[in-house]
């Protein structure tokens, strides 16, 4: 299983349209991963909070190494912090050592309704084994 150690991720509200789509972890966008726990600590008291509004671009599919996601790349914000990620994406869907199939991409793209969202809860994340154990260390 891949290990992303500990990260930062930007929410939307636990009852947000899009958590009812992502399979066993909140609907996020990874800031920052593969942080060891007081580099990803420090960075996460210094980023302050901040909604921001997020429009989906493309739906994809990737596979790095045993793990295979499904995810919506996300059109640059209006209002970018300096801190934005490059590629930023949102995902959906992981699955390890089977691909994504043809039928869970039309699923997703076609009951996923609301295309755009806003970001505003911001979590530090131990990302260690299954993505179904994954822990929320703290959030603000």
């Amino acid at each position: 299983m891949k290990d992303f150690k500990y990260c930062i991720w930007l929410c939307p509200d636990a009852n947000h349209h899009w958590n009812y789509f992502s399979h066993g972890f909140p609907a996020h966008l990874s800031l920052k991963t593969n942080l060891d726990y007081s580099t990803a600590l420090n960075l996460f008291t210094k980023i302050k909070k901040q909604d921001i509004e997020v429009e989906f671009n493309n739906l994809m599919c990737d596979e790095d190494k045993n793990l295979h996601s499904m995810f919506y790349t996300l059109k640059c914000p209006k209002n970018k912090p300096d801190w934005w990620p490059k590629n930023a994406y949102i995902p959906f869907y992981y699955k390890y050592n089977q691909k994504i199939l043809p039928g869970e991409v039309h699923h997703l793209y076609s009951n996923l309704k609301y295309k755009k969202g806003m970001l505003k809860n911001l979590f530090l994340v131990k990302c260690t084994g299954h993505f179904t154990k994954w822990q929320i260390i703290l959030k603000k």
